[in-house]
């Protein structure tokens, strides 16, 4: 039994998150469908990160398990060229046997766009959340720096029906914030797992600290009181993509410009 490794990338601007859902079309749904009429066999999807409606991905990592000896090269071929054109196999590789895509995963990268201005470019609009607002940039730093760490995140978390969390703890190893060009900022959020829109969450309640809608000051005491309330909005879907996922071994990437 052969286990196959995809990078995945897609737009998720058109589809309800990664997962299978009754209520319309997602990136599962899709992969899974495609694989199974190129390989002609039932196929399990294990998925890095379960994104939500409307997020992207850049390096969503993905396996399923097969006896078929296809060589990977054609599989890919085959399978983008049924796929639709917001999703893409950027990589197909086989993995060793205990691979696990989601219970491996070290760290996750994803990244959050925002444009500043009072417009921003329209090639932008479906991947980064329009800011017309000036932002502090020095104090969205300060406030960064004490959300880094251990720290119980239920102030970011929201609640997602018929799902409960045993641990609200989760570890937050880096935070940047980085200018690019066109009047652009892209935050960047690093950890092992997170909780329910917490990225979302994160980026909304920098936001707010940029705009001087929530103090500097409050930052800690949002943590320690554990309220959703306290905290900023939750930033749009359309903003965030998942941009890499880290593993023990080094899995191989594709390859980039």
């Amino acid at each position: 039994m052969r286990n196959i490794r995809l990078i995945v990338a897609y737009d998720g601007g058109n589809y309800l998150g990664w997962q299978k859902t009754a209520m319309g079309p997602s990136i599962e749904d899709e992969l899974q469908r495609v694989l199974q009429q190129v390989l002609q066999h039932p196929v399990t999807l294990q998925a890095a990160s379960r994104t939500d409606a409307g997020v992207h991905a850049r390096g969503q990592v993905v396996n399923f398990f097969t006896e078929n000896s296809v060589d990977l090269n054609k599989l890919m071929l085959s399978v983008n060229s049924l796929l639709p054109d917001a999703i893409k196999v950027m990589l197909c590789t086989e993995a060793d046997s205990r691979f696990h895509p989601t219970i491996d995963a070290k760290r996750k990268q994803y990244r959050y766009y925002i444009c500043l201005g009072p417009a921003q470019y329209p090639e932008y609009r479906h991947f980064s959340w329009h800011c017309p607002y000036p932002l502090d940039r020095q104090t969205m730093e300060h406030a960064k720096e004490q959300l880094i760490g251990e720290h119980d995140f239920s102030a970011f978390c929201n609640v997602k029906k018929n799902e409960s969390y045993e641990n609200l703890y989760r570890k937050l190893e880096r935070i940047a914030v980085e200018d690019l060009p066109d009047n652009r900022l892209c935050i960047i959020v690093e950890g092992e797992a997170f909780l329910y829109k917490m990225v979302r969450n994160i980026v909304g309640t920098l936001v707010y600290v940029g705009r001087g809608k929530i103090s500097l000051k409050k930052i800690g005491s949002i943590i320690e009181n554990k309220d959703r309330t306290e905290a900023g909005m939750t930033a749009p879907a359309h903003g965030l993509t998942l941009h890499h996922v880290d593993y023990e071994t080094a899995t191989p990437q594709p390859e980039q410009k």
